[in-house]
């Protein structure tokens, strides 16, 4: 959902002249807006729960609107329509003063402090996640962090992105909404994955047994269909899938114990572990392109590009080799439900 433009409350704002001093207000403001709990907006802001409460006071004297009123619940605070309409602006407006903080406009991963989020599927986490870890190690740099919040198929990603949450979102190209930023990042194709000493053999894979092997699927939501399911169709044919599982880390243990099979990136098989070997499938699939994405008030943040460059680097080496059978090496996952 693209950000609201609310014209009336920014003349109010104006109307209201604030100051230079205010400017603490507006970062205390963002801060409860984004906890929606004083006590730990005060614990992350450096200062003392009846401090905030009275900057609180004060911002809704200038805004003249309640602003936070305590949830019915009786576990934190929300915001009322007024400020949940200033919230994207607000924070698009303390991004754009962050960048000014930098009289050269740049980053150093080994000494500036960082928080990054990356979202996306589990299994596309995955392939990114231990390079990308590994990345940030060698920087040598503890004020750098990393995140990786869980998310689910039916997510309100831009509403994340909106507020915070998400600084990257790695999905399939298609994926990716229209009103965010993106870059592909692979370009990969789709393999059969089978146990080592399948009852099936070492052969090369035809059309008629793919359909007649079990299949396991991987979906959050527990979706018994996935692409390959779609791509069938098309040929009228069928597969019998017999498994959906809701995480990639469940992939090698159910197809080493089974006779399930499994298709995914090529790219992507490193994450299911030993014990299993790919095989090309019998028929055209198109390639799974792989994707980042991004806000647009974001785009031109210093550390945001730094994060962009280093997934553009590690994606470069998990680049596959192409083939016709087997690779000798198997070589992590992405959720093939879309």
């Amino acid at each position: 959902m693209a950000a609201r433009a609310v014209p009336h409350e920014r003349n109010q704002a104006v109307d209201m002249n604030l100051k230079p001093s205010d400017l603490p207000l507006l970062v205390s403001l963002d801060m409860l807006l984004e906890e929606r709990n004083v006590t730990r907006a005060a614990s992350r802001l450096h200062v003392s729960q009846p401090a905030l409460s009275a900057q609180l006071a004060r911002l809704r004297r200038l805004f003249k609107d309640p602003l936070l009123i305590p949830s019915e619940t009786g576990r934190g605070m929300v915001p009322t329509p007024k400020a949940e309409e200033m919230a994207v602006s607000l924070r698009d407006a303390l991004a754009q003063l962050g960048t000014l903080a930098d009289p050269v406009n740049s980053f150093d991963p080994t000494r500036d402090t960082a928080m990054f989020r990356v979202g996306g599927s589990f299994s596309a986490i995955s392939t990114f996640a231990r390079p990308l870890i590994r990345s940030f190690h060698d920087k040598d740099n503890r004020q750098l962090r990393l995140a990786f919040p869980s998310g689910s198929e039916d997510a309100d990603v831009l509403g994340q992105f909106e507020n915070g949450e998400l600084d990257i979102l790695l999905v399939p190209t298609e994926q990716v909404p229209p009103s965010l930023k993106m870059r592909a990042l692979l370009a990969d194709e789709f393999v059969m994955l089978q146990r080592i000493g399948h009852p099936r053999g070492n052969f090369e894979l035809t059309i008629d047994e793919y359909c007649s092997l079990g299949h396991l699927v991987v979906s959050s939501s527990g979706r018994m269909d996935g692409l390959m399911d779609i791509r069938l169709k098309e040929l009228g044919r069928t597969r019998d899938v017999l498994v959906s599982a809701p995480y990639g880390d469940t992939i090698g243990s159910l197809l080493n114990t089974t006779d399930l099979v499994c298709t995914l990136p090529q790219s992507m098989i490193q994450a299911v572990g030993p014990g299993v070997e790919p095989f090309a499938l019998p028929f055209n699939q198109p390639d799974m392109s792989l994707a980042m994405a991004w806000h647009s008030r974001l785009d031109k943040q210093p550390a945001h590009r730094w994060l962009r460059d280093e997934l553009v680097r590690i994606s470069s080496g998990l680049r596959p080799t192409r083939h016709t059978h087997a690779p000798a090496v198997p070589s992590p996952l992405l959720d093939l439900v879309l």
